[in-house]
């Protein structure tokens, strides 16, 4: 939205300086964190002749070049991590899909996200056996269209209305639906293909509680803004990336099975993700922006000022 919103072009350079200094220093971090790990695990499967080598410099790279979902071979390193190439897929078709679709206005928006929400279904459907489409990016840039077209949707309400203030009660009732049709769907979940679970299926349902649950004068946003949740939402990203590692670490030392330590590994997930957000994150973030000399659109002041 704070690309699009002023209607001009997006500035390449700018965005993707922003988004790599956002994703990669943690994501570099967190990688480099299991590698250990790996190697250990592997090393007693896998004999160490030349051919472990050659992959294991295969499966690095890929890494390394964001390029890990692409492969299919993704039960590798920090195994999340997968859906940060699917990101940069994303990134990189932005400056361009972004801007095509800022331009639908009116009834548009709506025919638009029907039409992106079913073709991607069929995508799925219909996709070539062989290609590991549950990780390949293509099927889940339908689901980022959606979340553009959703916030053209909102900055037109914005414009229609210069204060705009959602009925309580159509977010109750939004909210009671979308939760019920999540609740249905776990519910007959063995009959529905899992691959357009994975891919979208409830794509509209998530679109309908973040419209539900944004905009300031909204109950949802009144409580979602809470300080210590705004916190834990900038660290929610490494907790992402965090929580794989450090489950590790615990195998290792065998305490994964062990149901009183829990608690610890729970509490060391979202305590190193907010040092890291803090201490890590935020500074290298500085850093490299300082580097490349820009000054993004996005910013990360919301938890310095719930701090």
């Amino acid at each position: 939205m704070v690309y699009l919103r002023s209607g001009l072009p997006v500035r390449s350079r700018s965005f993707y300086s922003a988004r790599f200094a956002r994703v990669y220093p943690l994501f570099l971090l967190t990688l480099l964190a299991d590698l250990p790990y790996v190697l250990i695990t592997h090393v007693g499967l896998h004999p160490m002749r030349g051919s472990f080598f050659a992959r294991l410099t295969f499966t690095l790279t890929t890494y390394l070049l964001m390029l890990q979902a692409w492969t299919g071979y993704i039960r590798g390193i920090d195994q999340p991590n997968w859906s940060l190439s699917v990101e940069t897929f994303f990134y990189l078709v932005f400056p361009l899909l972004g801007v095509f679709l800022w331009k639908m206005r009116g009834n548009y928006v709506w025919m638009s996200a029907a039409i992106v929400w079913i073709t991607g279904q069929l995508v799925i459907l219909f996709a070539p056996q062989g290609i590991n489409m549950r990780y390949n990016p293509i099927p889940h840039a339908f689901t980022f269209a959606l979340g553009i077209l959703l916030a053209k949707w909102q900055c037109l309400q914005q414009e229609r209305q210069r204060h705009p203030r959602k009925n309580s009660g159509v977010i109750a009732m939004v909210l009671l639906l979308s939760f019920s049709i999540f609740a249905a769907t776990v519910y007959w979940e063995p009959s529905i293909p899992l691959l357009n679970l994975n891919a979208g299926l409830l794509s509209p349902v998530f679109c309908a509680i973040l419209w539900a649950c944004s905009g300031n004068q909204s109950f949802p946003a009144r409580l979602l803004s809470a300080k210590w949740l705004v916190v834990l939402g900038e660290a929610s990203f490494g907790l992402y990336l965090i929580h794989i590692p450090v489950s590790h670490l615990f195998e290792l030392l065998h305490w994964q099975h062990s149901r009183a330590l829990y608690p610890v590994y729970l509490a060391t997930c979202i305590g190193l993700s907010v040092l890291s957000f803090y201490f890590f994150e935020a500074p290298s973030r500085k850093w490299i922006l300082s580097r490349f000399h820009t000054r993004p659109k996005e910013t990360l002041e919301a938890a310095s000022s719930a701090q």
